[in-house]
């Protein structure tokens, strides 16, 4: 009986762990998915990816749409991730990090970098940034 409680107690411990570890694991997937959406002009996936009513607070401090991030996503070349950490509050992700975006526009080619901070919100099974913030790191 004793080793029965044992390893009960044992899975129920390692399913919430590892439960947790899959869901950042999942969000810091749709994160990378994302950048890399960005750096392919994947328009049908980021639609996915942002809530619709999603607030997106750029590097200028302004707050834009979702359609106004969309359509930011022709000018870029690439876009990527690092230094990211994801913390997981019940069915809410803050995912923190550094963001490298390259691209082309009127004034010519740009290369920016960023950290941000993305809150994601799991309705349905499914994970969608609701909210992001900028801000540029001096280079």
């Amino acid at each position: 009986m004793k080793h029965l409680l044992f390893s009960l107690l044992l899975i129920v411990c390692c399913n919430t762990v590892f439960g947790q570890t899959d869901e950042k694991g999942i969000v810091l997937g749709l994160e990378r998915s994302a950048a890399d959406a960005f750096s392919k002009h994947n328009v049908v996936f980021l639609t996915s990816a942002y809530a619709d009513n999603a607030h997106v607070v750029n590097t200028n401090g302004e707050v834009i749409t979702k359609p106004q991030l969309l359509q930011s996503v022709e000018n870029l070349t690439s876009a990527s991730l690092s230094e990211m950490d994801v913390r997981i509050e019940s069915n809410v992700a803050i995912v923190t990090g550094i963001n490298t975006i390259t691209g082309k526009d009127d004034n010519g080619n740009y290369s920016h970098k960023m950290r941000f901070t993305d809150v994601l919100l799991k309705t349905k099974g499914k994970w969608q940034i609701i909210a992001s913030q900028s801000t540029t790191i001096a280079q």
